[in-house]
């Protein structure tokens, strides 16, 4: 039996066991929601709009009551916690003398309560841990709990244990990894866990599908797998006091909405299918955020973490496969699924031949030349533009130098028809909005580059797996499939 043959029929396999699986269908449904930031100052509004859109999508989805326990910033204080801001509240006037004269940041900035209701409590650690003593000793054999981390997150502390990252909960203090797997030791090794977590340095948090965190002692017998917007040693996209959801791109919003095929605007959406199963599951949800999402995360589930630790590529003469091989021999060992992947970054990075995988190493990785010098980076043309404009208007108004010049401060009020007719009116200002607007839409470096890093880390995946069936280790195996398992099941 060729390779190929041996993944399709386990993956046909796995499709009878997950179709059969009881848990999902039978055992109750369990969601716990941790949000918001430490302090008002790093509590911003679209944390709040995360909570809000995971509870539109759970009454979405489920016809019969569920139990969602939320835990939020401060809980039921009514003090004012939150960040927001409104550009739109403020004055033309005054938006554009901060455009072209100031700053934008923090503009139109204000606090107020978080509008959550029937938060639970606020998200100290003490709050948190009590609840898996309390509620999470109660669930039974063939339950299902989801937890759902919408907040800010911190790297490790300590150099050693560099994947012990921490959510970061109010009242500037933490939850760790290996405190969130103390806690999930309180539940019955028959439930399984699913956790989906959006935080800067969440790829931490996937080493909780091992005892106590620790891959030395092995699996932990209670099934757990996680989806997360980035690995253990890099921030993630998101967090932001604006209030409008139109600009928000970050993990949440594409996995919500590729699992409910409603996006946080309310707009349906036609969720995936890479397998043409007929619904859509965790995974490919996953998978639709490293597709789609146009931010600097670098996305990772589970099973990426248990083949980093128990798989590895060959060399030389070794039976194993090289990171390198050749992108054909890749799709052949590829599911539905990874194929959409490969198939779709290639096209979005115009990757093409049988070498892609050595070619994105080398975007990623590219040689210096002996003597070379690093060329400044060019402002980008609108920028110049604005640069321009800015300069005519103080060349009119030479007292625009000073913000708090009394001429100034006329034309933000008693002067301000004058004041914008003159920016709108300048020669260059059509040519300033259409390319600002355009360069808003297109990807920065950050943002193209961890593209090439997704796509490797897809092509690794396939290859790893390979190679542990490779190793002929059944248990290590048996482990594996366990995870995928889960990580194919169904909202």
């Amino acid at each position: 039996m060729n390779t190929s043959a041996f993944v399709r029929i386990l993956c046909a396999s796995l499709a009878i066991v997950i179709s059969s699986f009881p848990s999902f269908s039978e055992g109750k449904n369990v969601f716990l929601t941790i949000g918001g930031g430490y302090l008002p100052s790093g509590n911003q509004a679209s944390l709040e709009r995360n909570v809000l859109y995971f509870q539109r999508t759970l009454e979405s989805q489920f016809t019969t009551e569920i139990q969602h326990d939320i835990f939020f910033a401060d809980g039921k204080d009514k003090g004012a916690d939150l960040q927001v801001m409104d550009r739109d509240q403020v004055p033309e006037p005054n938006r554009m003398m901060a455009e072209f004269f100031g700053t934008q940041r923090n503009l139109g900035l204000s606090y107020r309560d978080h509008g959550i209701s029937d938060v639970r409590d606020s998200t100290k650690p003490d709050n948190l841990k009590k609840w898996f003593k309390d509620e999470g000793a109660k669930l039974q054999p063939g339950d299902r709990l989801f937890i759902y981390v919408t907040s800010h997150g911190n790297g490790s502390s300590d150099k050693k244990q560099p994947h012990n990252t921490t959510i970061a909960t109010w009242g500037r203090s933490s939850l760790s990894v290996k405190e969130l797997a103390e806690s999930l030791e309180l539940i019955n090794d028959q439930v399984n866990v699913v956790v989906v977590m959006v935080q800067c340095h969440a790829g931490g948090f996937a080493r909780i599908i091992y005892k106590n965190a620790d891959p030395e002692q092995g699996l932990s017998s209670q099934r757990r797998i996680g989806f997360f917007a980035t690995v253990h040693d890099r921030p993630a996209a998101g967090c932001t006091p604006d209030i409008n959801e139109a600009n928000y791109a970050e993990y949440s919003s594409y996995f919500l909405a590729a699992l409910s095929g409603i996006d946080r605007l309310g707009n349906a959406l036609e969720r995936p299918d890479y397998n043409k199963d007929g619904v859509t599951s965790l995974e490919e949800a996953h998978a639709y955020v490293i597709l789609t999402a146009n931010t600097i995360d670098f996305p990772i589930k589970t099973s990426d973490i248990y083949l980093d630790q128990y798989s590895e590529f060959g060399e030389g003469e070794s039976e194993l496969l090289p990171d390198d091989l050749a992108y054909d021999k890749v799709l052949e060992l590829a599911t539905p699924t990874e194929t959409a992947i490969l198939e779709g970054l290639s096209q979005q990075l115009e990757l093409s031949g049988n070498d892609r995988l050595v070619d994105a190493y080398n975007v990623l990785h590219p040689e210096k030349k002996e003597g070379e010098k690093r060329r400044p980076r060019q402002p980008p043309e609108h920028e110049k533009l604005r640069v321009k404009i800015r300069e005519d208007l103080r060349k009119r108004w030479p007292q625009l130098s000073n913000l708090l010049n009394p001429v100034s401060i006329e034309l933000i009020t008693t002067r301000q028809s004058e004041f914008l007719d003159a920016i709108k009116m300048h020669p260059n200002y059509a040519r300033y909005r259409e390319l600002k607007q355009a360069s808003e839409s297109e990807l920065n470096d950050a943002e193209r580059k961890v593209k090439y890093d997704r796509f490797l880390r897809v092509a690794d995946h396939i290859i790893l797996r390979e190679n542990l069936h490779r190793k002929q280790q059944d248990d290590r195996v048996q482990e594996f499939n366990r995870i995928i398992e889960l990580e194919q099941s169904f909202f």
